[in-house]
């Protein structure tokens, strides 16, 4: 997968813009709630570019990084992708740690998660109900929105974006 999307080098119909090279992948490195903990909190958690392990307030929260994959509306068939991070249940994360080696891991079970990562949209996604299917090793999980979700992320999973809006996203990242 390469990291940037070519675009098109015609103007944008929307802002006349051109768009190439847009970055394929957008998101962060720990979940939202990593950041609001103290430094000495962080001391006794556990961040890997896939997992977090995060006790806080006498309670122990578990996190794992997915992709939720949106469709592009070009030419050429393409994804752009958000990096996020989801809370699970720890009987869930259990589940995952158990089976994170198996090369048949991909088809264990969905599981239920909630985004624990807030991104540019309108209406607040930390907290979206998500299905979470793993994949196979090497892979980070899929993450689909929950069937019935009303929010515009769900609509952008369903069917698709175009190179406006994927642009548009990756300004609105960087406020």
């Amino acid at each position: 997968m390469f990291s940037v999307i070519g675009g098109s080098s015609a103007p944008c119909a929307v802002c006349r813009q051109v768009h190439r090279d847009l970055a394929r992948v957008l998101g962060t490195s720990a979940p939202d709630d990593w950041l609001a903990v103290s430094p000495g909190e962080r001391l006794e958690a556990e961040l890997t570019p896939d997992v977090c392990i995060l006790p806080h307030g006498g309670v122990t929260r578990h996190f794992i990084r997915g992709h939720i994959q949106l469709p592009l509306l070009v030419p050429d068939p393409e994804i752009f992708v958000w990096s996020v991070w989801v809370e699970v249940a720890e009987e869930s994360m259990s589940s995952i740690a158990e089976s994170w080696s198996d090369p048949n891991r991909a088809a264990i079970a969905p599981i239920t998660g909630w985004l624990a990562t807030e991104l540019p949209y309108a209406q607040p996604t930390k907290g979206l109900e998500v299905v979470v299917h793993t994949r196979d090793p090497g892979q980070v999980p899929l993450l689909m929105l929950a069937p019935g979700s009303t929010h515009s992320l769900a609509a952008e999973q369903c069917n698709g974006v175009g190179l406006h809006r994927v642009a548009e996203l990756a300004e609105l990242l960087k406020r």
